[in-house]
Parts: structure tokens; sequence; C-alpha cells
């Protein structure tokens, strides 16, 4: 729910070859994957033209509304598509379309698929007890926040895999029973949050429904799209089988049906509280162009009592009570921080129901086109101050408690003077009290190894993505340019590491190690790290003034020859 590539802090889906979170979102470098997906994307569409789709012929602009339902679901979704599964597509963007209308969620929705030969074994086959990453045979992991609850579920169920064929059957007849059963495919989509999908698989459990395969999404606006293969319903009429998960989870399961529940109410009251008067005067506020778009925002440049600012807009379609609460959160952390190194805020509007943030206007815009689609090569002195700008202000933070989350270079942006700032805290909580974070958060080239693995992380996790930002200013690369951010998470889990240049200068190189060490207790603080950039960076200014001098002195003593 939380991953993007923004001018001004507006979290945005990473493109593939150029620079996902989440945002919050999907995917970064990997020019070869991402031209494999964008051709299946590109064959859908043209699949949907040549079966006569009315939609698809009917709406000029339904290509690229494809292309938005896809950026809304995270890499994983678009892995597993092929042209066979156009419709599919479009099926599943109806449903969260209609999901996005509180008065008809949840929905459910049941299509059959077909008759099956089913295999039955003593046991379950292991390989179809534990998940896979990419959405075949076995639950697909595919949500930020819901893969150890998706762990925990299937532990207790029994997933059994399609039959490959009669021969297979045949082959093992001696040692298992073959039945034939009847395949249905049913989806389930509302606001999304924790514990979910154990109430579906009871739901489901109780109904008498064997669940076979299950593949769950969390859509960047924080809603759900859960797809399960189940048998037991024995008619291929699937009305009466919608119908009597309603009533079922209606009547069972209230928390299904009301999934926007009293606690989130809260939350929101209790942030608004906080928060206090942020407001500012709309009239007063002149918007221009747009300057950049995310999952759920879109970042324009404007003016507020004659200072150029920043816009940032929660898109009416994505207001809901989760959009809402990140919305919240990040004005609480905005109008609590005051450093140079942190992007400044204005105010908020979030008494009517579009929702803006206004924040100082940066004009360089942010560090990952600057680097990588400008093909800019920085010099030494440059790569250590901006550097220091982004050690300084995140040791801010981390003095104040607050965890960036989603530390990446393009949510740290250039303003006069070359001056780096953080921004973008959309994902960015206050440390708890009580203990650290588990939710996986953030983008996968940037994302330390135990927030991939789902374990209890701190504020070291900010250090680990510093150290990829880091390597990204010694290269002047993409992370993993070569990999898709699914890939780069999963060599990051086992260990892999960037290579760093020999031409590094060796201090800077023992500090990008230290900074992406495994162990997070062993990567040092902002502090230090500061300091040990400013030991690198002192000798560097030094030759450099003393050149300057030298340079100066001769001028004078020509003139002075004359």
């Amino acid at each position: 729910m939380d991953d993007g590539d923004s001018r001004n802090g507006v979290e945005e889906e990473e493109e593939e070859g150029a620079g996902e979170s989440s945002g919050s979102g999907g995917g970064g470098g990997g020019g070869g994957a991402h031209g494999g997906l964008l051709a299946v994307r590109k064959q859908i569409f043209n699949r949907l033209l040549e079966i006569g789709h009315e939609e698809a012929l009917a709406d000029p602009n339904f290509e690229r509304l494809l292309d938005d339902h896809y950026d809304r679901l995270p890499l994983s979704y678009s892995i597993d598509l092929d042209v066979s599964k156009a419709e599919v597509v479009v099926l599943h963007r109806r449903i969260l379309a209609e999901c996005a209308d509180p008065d008809k969620r949840p929905v459910f929705h049941a299509r059959f698929l077909g008759y099956f030969q089913t295999h039955e074994d003593n046991k379950p086959p292991d390989a179809a007890s534990s998940p896979t990453e990419n959405g075949h045979p076995g639950p697909s992991v595919a949500s930020n926040s819901r893969a150890v609850e998706i762990n925990e579920v299937m532990a207790d169920l029994s997933i059994e895999r399609r039959s490959k064929g009669v021969a297979d059957s045949e082959a093992s007849s001696a040692r298992r029973d073959t039945d034939i059963r009847l395949h249905h495919e049913i989806i389930f989509s509302s606001v999304d949050k924790q514990k979910l999908l154990s109430q579906l698989s009871a739901l489901l459990s109780g109904l008498g429904l064997n669940i076979r395969e299950a593949h769950v999404f969390s859509t960047t606006d924080s809603f759900c799209l859960d797809v399960f293969v189940v048998d037991g319903w024995e008619t291929e009429e699937t009305d009466g089988l919608v119908q009597l998960l309603k009533e079922t989870a209606y009547r069972d399961h209230p928390s299904l049906s009301n999934p926007t529940n009293s606690t989130t109410s809260e939350r929101i009251l209790e942030l608004q509280e906080k928060i206090g008067d942020s407001d500012i005067d709309r009239n007063l506020l002149q918007v221009k162009d747009r300057i950049a778009s995310g999952s759920s925002g879109d970042l324009y440049r404007g003016t507020y009592l004659d200072m150029d600012v920043a816009i940032k807009y929660l898109r009416t379609e994505h207001v809901n009570d989760s959009s809402k609460v990140e919305f919240l959160q990040e004005i609480m952390i905005l109008k609590s921080v005051n450093h140079e190194n942190v992007v400044r805020f204005y105010g908020a509007c979030t008494k009517q129901r579009k929702y803006l943030i206004v924040t100082e206007y940066m004009s360089g815009g942010n560090l990952y086109e600057f680097l990588h689609k400008q093909n800019t090569t920085l010099e030494l002195s440059t790569i250590l101050r901006f550097a220091i700008d982004i050690s300084k202000g995140m040791d801010y933070l981390h003095r104040n408690n607050i965890i960036h989350r989603d530390l990446k270079t393009a949510n740290l942006l250039i303003g006069t003077g070359q001056v780096v700032k953080i921004a973008d805290f959309g994902v960015s909580r206050q440390r708890p009290q009580e203990g650290d974070m588990t939710a996986e958060t953030g983008t996968y080239r940037w994302m330390a190894p135990e927030v991939i693995n789902h374990n209890p992380y701190d504020l070291k996790a900010d250090v680990f993505s510093f150290g990829i930002v880091l390597w990204e200013l010694v290269t002047s690369k993409v992370p993993y340019e070569n990999m898709t951010p699914l890939q780069a998470a999963l060599s990051v889990r086992q260990g892999f590491r960037l290579e760093i240049p020999l031409s590094v200068h060796p201090r800077l190189s023992t500090l990008i190690q230290r900074c992406w060490g495994v162990d997070p207790h062993k990567r040092p603080v902002f502090s230090d790290i500061t300091a040990e950039l400013e030991g690198i960076l002192r000798p560097i200014q030094a030759s450099s003034s003393k050149g300057a001098h030298r340079y100066s002195k001769t001028k004078i003593q020509m003139k002075s020859q004359r």
C-alpha cells in the first residue's frame, strides 16, 4: 500500500528501465523485462479489439485506462499476464471500479472454470502448501502487508495442484484415487485491511469450498483484489454461489460486509485533532502546470501569497478512509518538521473532498531524473555535498523519531544552489513506542532485507536505503538495472549487493558497504555518516581552495609586472 518517481514527492510507480513505492506501487530498471511486460499489455489490448470488446472499441482512451489498472496493482500481477487473460483483466478492472463505490462493497464475483481431474494423495503435496512469488499454482504473495497472513492461512488449508493430464493419472493410479470436480473462480474486492484473508478463507471453507489456488493483491489506493480457485460447488451456475457468499458474509463475517470500521474513522478524527489548523485559503492558491502524476495523486506547480509552491492533490476517485489516513499522516509529519534539508510545508486543505498539500517548489526536480534521465555524472565534491544534505536531513528526522520508509532518489528534491531536500512522507511514520515495524513498505530497489522479509525493522532500514542512494550518486546508474524490482528484492534477501566500482573513493566505498550491511545493528547512524562524509570532503575542499588561491596569486603577480 505504500510505493514513486516524483518531482516534488508525489508517490508514483517506478518506470522500468528508468527508475515502483509501492509507492508508492511497481517496478524499476530492467529494460528487457519491462519490454516484455509492455508487449504483453499491448497484445492484451489488441486481443480485446480483435474480439470486438465493446468498451475497447468505443473508448479511445481505453488502453490508457488499462495501463492505469496495471499501475494500481503490484508488479507480480503483470508478470502472470498473457493474451489469453485479456477479458480477465477487464473483469478485474470492472470489479475494482465497482468496489470504489462504498455502497457496493464488498464485491463478490464467481465464474465457472471447467471440469478437472483431481488426484487425491494421502497428504497434500509439499510444493502446494507454500506460497510462490509469481502467482502460479499455489498462493501468490502479491500484497505489501499480507504476506505473513497468507502464510498463516495457507498452512492450515489443503492446496492441491491441477492434474497435468490423463497420462499422469494412469501412471499414479496405483496410489491415487481420481475424481472429477467442478472448479470455480471467486473474486473478492473491498477495502484492504489486516486479517482479511483469514476471514475470507474461513468464509469459503465454512461453505464447504476447497481452496486450490489463492492469488492476493493490494492496490496502491488501499483496496484488495483476491482471487480464489475452489471446488465444492456442484453446479456450473454461479448466481446462487455469489448470493450465498454475500448472505453468509453478512451473517457470519460482519467485518467483511462493513470494512470501513469505526477504528479507521476514529483514527481520522485523532489525526485531524493532532494536525489542528493547517488549512490555507484556496482562493489565494494559483494552480499552474501539472508536473507529476502518481498512483493516487497529482502534483502541480503554483503560487501562494507570491511564493512558488508545489500542490499535491489526492485524486477524488481515491478518497476513502484509508487514503484519508495516509494523507493526514503525511500532513502531520510535514507540519512537525523544520530543517533546511527537508521540504518546507506551507499548509493543507482537508475540509473539502479534494484533499491537497502545499509545499515549497523545488526548481531542480528530483534526484532520480537529474541522475538518470539527464545522464548526469557527478564530480566527487558534488556527490559528497548531495550526500551530506541527505544525511543531515535524515539525521534530523531520526532524532525526531521519524522513519521515512521510502528513501530513494525520486523522493529527494533539488532546489536553488543545488541544495537537496527530503520529500514525500506519504508512508513515513513516527517510530512506535511499543516496538519495531513489520509492514513491507517502500520501493524494492531501495528496500532493506529485513523489510523485504517482513521482519521487525527500525530506523536502520532508512540507512540501508541511503546506502543504495549513495551507490547511485557515485555510479549514476539505476540500482539493479538488469533486474525486475521483484528479482532485485529476492536477490537482496539472499545477500546480493550492487558492485561498487574500484574507482570510488575507498572511504566512500567502505561507507556504502557499512550502510547496506545485512545486520541493521551494525549499520551507522546518520550523525556518524555525516561526520564521515564531511571528513572525506574536507581535504578536497582544502585542495580546491589552495588551487584557487595559487591561481589568484599568479594573476596578481602578472598584473604587477606590467
